[in-house]
């Protein structure tokens, strides 16, 4: 409905190849692009299952061609995770004209290197943006940034961005291609290398890579024990999506109190089939699982300055809960491996460092294999490779490009305005429902007004059941939402908030705004579904000769955005208005309620509203501000 944004968000055994995303030619023979062409990457189910294992086996084999027989021979005639139709396809892009941008707004080693010479494998420009001298310091916003530099390039960019801001790669993903067709340049692709404290696709890939690498290529199984901040790492959040690679998954959770796993992350667990179990320290769960340990570890740094003020000594204590101790080792099971995150406190490291030179050592070989990964997620994301990837009903990603759906697909002028006819049109948006009004007299009698109240009009329009609470405070507040946000301030009419009557809303206030001698039958789906956004749950009434001749009921909408009184509370989320962005623009998506860690002791409701770039979630009540009064414009 009327919104500036130009798409949404993008939405393991061997499977035969059939149904393949793109054609190995196109016309003429040339080489058609590949399945992730100009793909988006802010989450790690923004590639598909079968997608993933692609891309791990393919830097598989880069690796084994690179490694100078140094392969060990078990894993080497293992079978192959997937079928790779395109294997006989080189990964390098070659082409001078592609462009990598390494955009880093944080600092970072590993992770800029790596890519930086993945990218000089593929033989494209490779330009670094320094954001602490850019026009960032000239308060240009991140999309005239990225609008500039994608058409500085004439064919495919890809951007590698770390921001301190959370959704960035989703925002530029909704409103870059529409530039880069102005300019008849291909899609640009972002890739997503860490955005605030909410995820990091890039480093889980990696991740996933390496415990593939260590179960020597069998994804049948991992047992695998997360130890340390569990609570701020991102590749620790992204754990919940990129262990699906593996069919059968347990994972042990070993953190304190400050460091624990967020609850929403924990109960994604268990709905994906996951066996989960939880530890405070490492001592308690060497104690404690002392027949069952994990054979892979995965230590987490500890990220003090994100835990707030603590107590004096607590600092120490949580480091003491994390921290392996070299007189345990004798406790670990056989063929035990340790990953950690790095750059590791050299002063207090989490792992021995007695233990750099024993077969424990997993995390040096994982950190260079983020450069196999990348050169074929690059290869990939320029549409050079990934032909042939098999299609799966198990996939459960939402990567596809996906524009804001219609309102209607009729084009009737009764179907655009839902009161022009005598009766409902027979095809209605689903939050909009219409109600049966032949059961009962709709005669809209003056005897029955309230004392104190307004008499029932002859014609116009009757807005009943506005935002329904026990407290007529909010009641007042979605009236004057209503009024200011679509723009009926400028009409004549009256308004209160009275006890319902209905059994259905039980004793609760409620809202009731009366337009006399308003046109009803110009009041558009668009703008009903602004006020299903404003006051979900309310009646729309049309009057004529003191009658009730139509009525709509407004259910919740999937989706609100594009309004000027609503924002997300996160303060790291792009779309913040602390963060200056303003281009981009507010965008909550329904969702089913869950347990989160970012409603601490928030009572179950029917629904939540997700922002849709940095995923927080907002009780509905909590979306809207008490801003100006703007009003809603027809797009």
């Amino acid at each position: 409905f009327g919104s500036s944004l130009a798409q949404d968000v993008l939405q393991t055994s061997l499977l035969p190849i059939h149904g393949s995303r793109c054609a190995r030619a196109g016309r003429g023979g040339a080489m058609a692009e590949g399945a992730l062409a100009g793909r988006t990457i802010q989450e790690v189910e923004d590639m598909t299952l079968q997608e993933q294992l692609y891309l791990f086996e393919r830097a598989r084999r880069l690796k084994e061609r690179h490694s100078g027989g140094a392969i060990d021979a078990a894993a080497a005639a293992a079978p192959p995770l997937c079928i790779v139709a395109d294997a006989d396809v080189s990964e390098k892009a070659g082409d001078h004209d592609e462009t990598v941008y390494l955009m880093f707004m944080e600092g970072s080693t590993r992770t800029r290197e790596s890519f930086r010479n993945a990218a000089e494998y593929h033989g494209v420009k490779v330009n670094e943006f320094q954001a602490e001298t850019s026009s960032f310091q000239k308060n240009e916003t991140i999309t005239d940034a990225m609008k500039m530099l994608s058409v500085y390039s004439t064919k495919r960019t890809v951007f590698v961005i770390r921001s301190p801001l959370e959704g960035v790669c989703c925002w530029l993903q909704t409103t870059l291609p529409l530039h880069a067709e102005k300019f008849g340049i291909p899609r640009p692709a972002f890739l997503n290398a860490g955005d605030g404290r909410h995820t990091h696709p890039v480093g889980e890939m990696v991740d996933e890579f390496s415990l593939l690498e260590q179960m020597r290529w069998d994804n049948s199984a991992i047992h695998i024990a997360l130890v340390g901040d569990l609570a701020h790492g991102r590749t620790a959040h992204s754990k919940v999506d990129g262990l699906k690679v593996f069919r059968k998954v347990r994972v042990d959770l070993v953190a304190p109190g400050a460091f624990a796993y967020p609850v929403e992350y924990r109960n994604k667990m268990h709905s994906h089939g996951f066996d989960v179990r939880v530890f405070g320290s490492v001592e308690e769960y060497l104690e404690g699982a002392a027949d069952s340990l994990a054979n892979i570890w995965y230590f987490y740094q500890c990220q003090f300055k994100r835990c707030g003020e603590l107590e004096p000594g607590a600092k120490d204590e949580l480091l003491r809960k994390v921290t392996f101790r070299e007189e345990w080792q004798p406790k670990l099971p056989v063929n035990a491996s340790f990953f950690q995150t790095l750059p590791r406190d050299k002063e207090k490291p989490l792992i021995p460092l007695a233990f750099d030179s024993t077969p424990l050592n997993a995390w040096d070989r994982h950190a260079s294999n983020a450069y196999y990964a990348h050169v074929v997620l690059l290869g990939m994301l320029f549409g050079r490779i990934g032909h042939g990837i098999p299609l799966s009903d198990s996939d459960d990603s939402s990567n596809k490009s996906k524009s804001i759906p219609k309102v209607n697909s009729s084009n009737s002028l009764h179907s655009e305005h839902p009161f022009a006819g005598p009766t409902p049109p027979s095809s209605l948006p689903i939050f909009l429902e219409a109600v049966d009004i032949t059961s009962r007299d709709n005669s809209r009698q003056p005897g029955r007004a309230r004392p104190g109240g307004t008499e029932p009009i002859a014609d116009g329009l009757v807005v009943d059941h506005i935002g329904r609470s026990p407290d007529s405070t909010l009641c007042w507040r979605q009236l004057r939402l209503v009024r200011h946000i679509l723009g009926w301030s400028k009409y004549i009419g009256s308004e209160g908030v009275y006890e319902s009557t209905s059994q259905r809303d039980g004793h609760v206030m409620k809202g009731i705004m009366s337009l006399p001698n308003f046109d009803f039958t110009q009041v558009s789906v668009p703008e009903m579904k602004v006020l299903a956004s404003v006051a979900p749950g309310c009646t729309i009434n049309a009057i004529k000769g003191s009658k009730v001749i139509n009525k709509y009921r407004l259910l919740v909408p999937e989706r609100i955005y594009n309004l000027p009184n609503i924002c997300c509370r996160n303060h790291l989320c792009v779309s913040a208005p602390a963060n200056r962005q303003r281009d981009v623009i507010a965008y909550f998506e329904r969702a089913p309620f869950y347990e989160t860690s970012a409603l601490p002791g928030c009572q179950a409701a029917e629904y939540l509203f997700v922002c849709k770039y940095c995923k927080w979630p907002h009780r509905y009540e909590d979306i809207w501000t008490d801003g100006g009064e703007h009003h809603f414009k027809m797009t």
